[in-house]
């Protein structure tokens, strides 16, 4: 079943529409894939950026950011995400954390 839908962006490239699954999956069009050089055992970075979400190689989001810094980054994000905010202990916690 191949419902995509394809339209030319000029320098930006192509603007590609794809379903999602009953499992909230997607698939990458193959022909994007090679161009991109992403395998079936790529690692790809979903960033939420608004109401838009954006897809990238592991790689270059890592040579962008250095990677002691990306993963910093995601490990403070997903605790805070986890700490109770009413914890004043782990708030105090997180706030000298993020001063460093």
């Amino acid at each position: 079943m191949n419902n995509q839908k394809s339209v030319e962006n000029g320098k930006r490239g192509r603007i590609r529409t794809v379903a999602v699954n009953e499992r909230g999956q997607i698939v990458i069009p193959e022909d994007i894939r090679k161009e991109l050089g992403i395998g079936k055992s790529a690692t790809l970075v979903l960033i939420e950026n608004g109401d838009e979400i954006v897809i990238r190689k592991e790689g270059d989001v890592l040579s962008a950011l250095g990677e002691d810094a990306f993963w910093k980054t995601v490990v403070r994000k997903s605790m805070k995400r986890a700490w109770n905010k009413e914890d004043d202990v782990w708030d105090e916690i997180a706030r000298k954390d993020m001063n460093e």
